[in-house]
């Protein structure tokens, strides 16, 4: 891994832990609410494993998943892209800093906005290889309805935290039995970090 991604992965992991142990004091509605850094790198490695050079990301926080999606892509092509949309401003600002940092700002786009409004806009473009979903859980599949015709066949689209926390369960059990019952796709949840669950689109 390139050690400037590296620095401000490990930086913002350490931030994220001590969010979730209570040691930080955050303002309501700046929380990270990150991914755990053993799926990042598990999705480090699905993107490498499928090549996948393009990935749109619904939250983008401050740009912690979105930098190990980065340094994967990175790793497959030279003209890879990454869409990520955010509609908390001061979050916008942190990302883009944390992006700067890490000397991968070329390759994100931030577009800020509620992704309800924007994934519409996005049906023009060239087709995604890699879909992550870690916003509001009300929407979500709403949020899977919009990107499904916007990701490749043989693309993935994952949502996060499928187990915990567990007062998120009720909507995200919905979600699983809703895609699992989607014609043309396979899902699984896999038990890593806050529990992801797995949607390849098929033929």
């Amino acid at each position: 891994m390139d050690s400037r991604i590296r620095r401000v992965i490990s930086r913002l992991d350490e931030q994220s832990n001590r969010e979730r142990t209570g040691e930080a004091d955050v303002a309501p509605g700046q929380e990270m609410l990150a991914i755990t850094a053993d799926t990042g790198a598990f999705f480090s490695i699905l993107l490498k494993a499928i090549r996948a050079k393009s990935v749109l990301e619904i939250g983008t926080s401050v740009g912690f998943s979105t930098l190990w999606f980065a340094e994967a892509v990175m790793s497959n092509t030279k003209k890879g892209r990454i869409v990520t949309i955010e509609a908390n401003s001061k979050k916008v600002e942190r990302a883009s800093r944390n992006f700067q940092q890490a000397s991968v700002g070329r390759l994100i786009e931030i577009i800020e906005g509620s992704a309800l409004d924007v994934l519409p806009k996005l049906r023009g473009r060239s087709k995604f290889d890699f879909v992550f979903i870690d916003a509001d859980k009300e929407n979500i599949i709403e949020y899977f309805d919009l990107s499904l015709p916007i990701v490749q066949v043989g693309g993935i689209i994952a949502a996060d935290n499928m187990l915990y926390p567990e007062h998120y369960r009720p909507d995200m059990e919905r979600y699983a039995r809703y895609v699992r019952c989607k014609p043309n796709v396979q899902s699984v949840t896999v038990p890593i970090g806050m529990g992801e669950e797995l949607t390849i689109r098929l033929r």
